[in-house]
């Protein structure tokens, strides 16, 4: 069985400002420890996200054809001029 002392101050009220600062500095503690576990967790996803973006985005593609929308579709005209129709 764990006897603790209560913490009093002079007037023989008990010490709240105490207990409130040691349940900060535990919430405090176990946060982080959380976040910690967090982003040791995290780092190989991150890892493998670099990975697949690079490739999505340093790989080659193939050019799409030209379409009608496209900009640098060729006009067909004709280089040399013909003769005018009679």
């Amino acid at each position: 069985m764990n006897i603790e002392t209560i913490k009093h101050r002079c007037n023989g009220t008990v010490d709240i400002d105490f207990y409130r600062q040691e349940a900060f500095l535990l919430r405090r503690e176990a946060t982080n420890k959380f976040f910690r576990r967090i982003r040791r967790a995290s780092r190989p996803l991150i890892g493998v996200a670099t990975i697949i973006a690079n490739y999505a985005f340093l790989t080659p593609r193939e050019p799409s054809p030209p379409s009608t929308n496209s900009i640098f579709m060729s006009a067909e005209v004709p280089l040399v001029p013909t003769e005018p129709k009679k």
